[in-house]
């Protein structure tokens, strides 16, 4: 799971396609939703500011976290962009999240587990699991260890953070990289 990805059900939006996201948006939303722009709670104080926006969705730094929205999520007052969360609630959002991620992919870290990469594509078997370490065993049949960081959860599957293609170039890489007798 994306640690800064909020979903949008804790702001009581619904994820839509990006048209649809990007036609909820009211004009005078719009007009001022950019990156580098200071966004503010419903009290008032600042929360963050816009970092990134792409697909109809905006990522917030917190100075904490980082946190991804709909569009739609955000409103407009005197003081510029407003969204319905303080600052320290969306970084408490962000932290149930990422803990909530976290047991999520420790619960799927079983050895024999499956593990595909991010285009679908079954590229490994979980070996062990040793503190953040994950040993596989690729369908080419070499073992190779992995951080849990690249790896998250999807519907309960564990799914590789990169492609096939990039999983065997990065394992070609280091392959060829490597000393002698290693």
């Amino acid at each position: 799971m994306n640690k800064s990805l909020i979903a949008a059900v804790l702001l009581g939006a619904s994820m839509l396609p990006s048209a649809a996201m990007a036609q909820g948006v009211p004009s005078n939303v719009a007009e001022i939703l950019a990156v580098g722009a200071t966004v503010s709670g419903p009290e008032g104080a600042e929360v963050g500011t816009i970092e990134k926006m792409a697909g109809g969705n905006v990522v917030i730094f917190t100075g904490t976290n980082r946190a991804t929205l709909p569009a739609t999520a955000f409103g407009r007052n005197d003081k510029g962009l407003v969204i319905s969360m303080t600052k320290a609630q969306l970084d408490a959002a962000v932290a149930a999240a990422e803990a909530k991620g976290d047991a999520a992919l420790d619960a799927a870290l079983a050895e024999g587990a499956e593990i595909a990469s991010s285009d679908g594509v079954k590229v490994a078997k979980v070996q062990k699991v040793e503190g953040e370490n994950v040993t596989v065993d690729l369908t080419s049949g070499t073992a190779i260890t992995l951080q849990k960081s690249h790896l998250s959860v999807n519907n309960g599957a564990l799914v590789l953070r990169m492609t096939a293609a990039q999983l065997q170039s990065a394992v070609s890489a280091a392959t060829s990289s490597a000393p002698a007798g290693e």
